[in-house]
Order: C-alpha cells, then sequence, then structure tokens
C-alpha cells in the first residue's frame, strides 16, 4: 500500500511541473512590474557585460575563444562585468504537512497534496516576486540593492555617468508648474535621441506628489476645466494626476530591508520628497535573467523566471524544495531616467 509521502514522487509533482506552475501568476509586484516598465531578457550566461558608449550601456557579446573579438567602445571606456544576483529560497514537505490525508482515499490524497505544494509555492513565489520589485525600484534609482541593504549595482560610479535631475520650484507659489512640465519633458526627448516613448510617467514621492497636486498654479489653472479625470481644483486627488503632458502617481510602497546586524528597517520606494520621470514603452529597460544553478540548465537561456527542484530527504522525510531566481533589472541608458525635485531650477 503507498503511503502519502510516496506520492510526492507522483509525475504531477515533478520538478518541470512545479516550475510552470510557480510560473504561471503574472508578474504583477510593485508599480514597476505592473506598469511593465522592465522587458524581461534571458541570458545563457551567469553574468552580463557592459560597456558605454555615448553614454548608452550596451551589452558586449560573447565570442568563441580566439574566435573574433568585439572592437572597442568610443572614448577608450571599459566593459565591466556582473554577476546576475542569486536568489535562492528553501523550504520542505514533511510528514507533519499531511497528515491524515489518507483518510480520504488516493483522491483525497493527491488532491490534498496538490494543496501543500502549492500554498508552498504560492508563498515562496511571492517573496520573489517582492525580491524582483525590490531590485527594479533599485534599477530605477540607479543603485541596486539586494535585501541586506549590500550594493549590486551602482550605475552612476560604476560608468562615471551624472545622474539627470531637474527641480521645479513647488515651494514659490508663484511658479508656472506647465512651464516647467515642458522643460522637463524637453530634456527626456533630449536624452531619448529619437526613440519613441508611448508616455511619461512620474513616480512621486508622497511629498513632492502633494505639493505638485496642492499647486496654487496648479489648482488655479484647472479650476475651470470640466474635462474627465481627478482635478486638484475641485478634487481630492489621492493617487494618481495627468497635468500638462505628465502623468503623476503617488508611490508609498516601502521595503523590509536587514542590515548586516539583524535590524529590520523600511525602505521607500521612492525619496519621499522627489520624483522620478520614467519614458514608457521604450526598449531601454531590461531585467536580465539568467540559468539557475543547475547541471541541467547551464548555458542555455532560461524559459522561467523562478526555477524549482525537488529532492527526496533522508530516512523518508519528505521533500526538500529548492527555488532560485536570478535576475538584475537595469536602464541600458541611465539618462533616461530623470530624479525631479523640489527646489530652484536656476
Amino acid at each position: 500500500m503507498s503511503t502519502a509521502i510516496r506520492y510526492l514522487d507522483a509525475p504531477e509533482f515533478a520538478d518541470d511541473q512545479l516550475t510552470a506552475s510557480i510560473n504561471i501568476p503574472p508578474y504583477k509586484t510593485g508599480r514597476p512590474a505592473q506598469l511593465g516598465i522592465f522587458t524581461d531578457t534571458p541570458i545563457h550566461t551567469t553574468y552580463v557585460r557592459l560597456g558605454i558608449e555615448e553614454d548608452e550601456l550596451t551589452v558586449i557579446p560573447a565570442r568563441e575563444r580566439g574566435g573574433e573579438s568585439n572592437l572597442n567602445m568610443r572614448g577608450g571606456k571599459k566593459g565591466v562585468t556582473f554577476d546576475i544576483p542569486h536568489f535562492p529560497l528553501d523550504d520542505a514537505i514533511t510528514p507533519s504537512d499531511i497528515q491524515n490525508l489518507n483518510a480520504w482515499g488516493e483522491d483525497g490524497i493527491m488532491l490534498g497534496l496538490e494543496d501543500v505544494y502549492n500554498s508552498k509555492l504560492e508563498l515562496m513565489r511571492s517573496k520573489h516576486d517582492l525580491t524582483h520589485s525590490y531590485l527594479g525600484w533599485g534599477a530605477l534609482n540607479g543603485q541596486v540593492l539586494d535585501g541586506e541593504g549590500k550594493l549590486l549595482l551602482d550605475l552612476w560610479s560604476t560608468f562615471d555617468l551624472t545622474e539627470t535631475s531637474f527641480a521645479i520650484p513647488l515651494d514659490v507659489s508663484a511658479t508656472v508648474v506647465s512651464d516647467h512640465n515642458r522643460k522637463a519633458k524637453a530634456r527626456l526627448r533630449k536624452e531619448l535621441r529619437g526613440t519613441e516613448a508611448k508616455s511619461v510617467r512620474v513616480l512621486a514621492g508622497a511629498n513632492f506628489f502633494d505639493a505638485y497636486v496642492r499647486h496654487p498654479n496648479v489648482r488655479e489653472e484647472l479650476r475651470a476645466y470640466k474635462g474627465e479625470g481627478a482635478n486638484p481644483g475641485r478634487d481630492d486627488v489621492e493617487d494618481t494626476f495627468t497635468f500638462a503632458g505628465l502623468t503623476l502617481e503617488r508611490i508609498d510602497e516601502e521595503y523590509a530591508v536587514r542590515l548586516p546586524n539583524g535590524t529590520l528597517v523600511r525602505k521607500p520606494a521612492v525619496n519621499p520628497d522627489e520624483a522620478l520621470m520614467i519614458p514608457m514603452g521604450t526598449p531601454f529597460f531590461k531585467r536580465y535573467i539568467a540559468p539557475p544553478d543547475t547541471l541541467s540548465e547551464a548555458n542555455r537561456k532560461p524559459d522561467n523566471k523562478v526555477f524549482v527542484s525537488t529532492e527526496t530527504l533522508p530516512h523518508d522525510k519528505g521533500k526538500e524544495m529548492h527555488t532560485e531566481s536570478n535576475v538584475l533589472p537595469i536602464c541600458v541608458r541611465p539618462q533616461l531616467m530623470i530624479r525631479l525635485t523640489i527646489g530652484d531650477d536656476g
């Protein structure tokens, strides 16, 4: 007679089936994912080599050893190799998880095991999603950090680039905000160099957003406007607001980051007093996905963002569940990420 623990080896719970299952839900944790800012880009290596040419980061193609080489980039800048961060997360199905399942017969055992697997996969997937969202926000700020606050990538210092910033005097009541919107968009178009963008999104910290929608000039210009949508001249605007060609969205996301000493601190996705202006629908925001750390998948472009494998525990103690993701989000034209601040634009 088969015991419940033996059903863990059923084909329905094979590694490829579990990997497919954990990747079924769409990746929608955090606004960068919900807005589709980054495009998944699978690669067959565990690193990405970036160089700089005309202020744009470019991926250097891999070549056969002893074969044709790549031409050096203009300006004599060196390429830099970044390892794709590796994020493993383990759990296990133990006898306590499946105790008493056999009371419902064979069909009940399979359904019960499916529920056990699904609940564990759902929790593990949510942690990977949260990690990817945190990495994405770091990339939009030009600094990718891990869950312990360790710096994985600093675009500005590594490539000796200056972050593009633009100040709007929202603390001055006489400021004509629409004029500054046009100037900021002009700066962004210059950095796009003719590349089409579907729209422009401003991801604003709470204080920046409030100062913008409450500014006397904004409220006055829209007071008599009869169009649809949120209007701070007559409405209490709380989350999203479009004015003079820019769509502002208030960002209140925070992440718990564990410091090396074990202390948990809350880190805002966007500085409350600032905003990030991002062009939407361009090819410059990428999320590189490397193969999992397994022999069978080595040197192959991964089909999934999260990989699952299982291993039988000694002494009939259950199944170990291993998940991993290997991702690095990055903007290959960093000047497109324009930081908006409150202050003098002179």
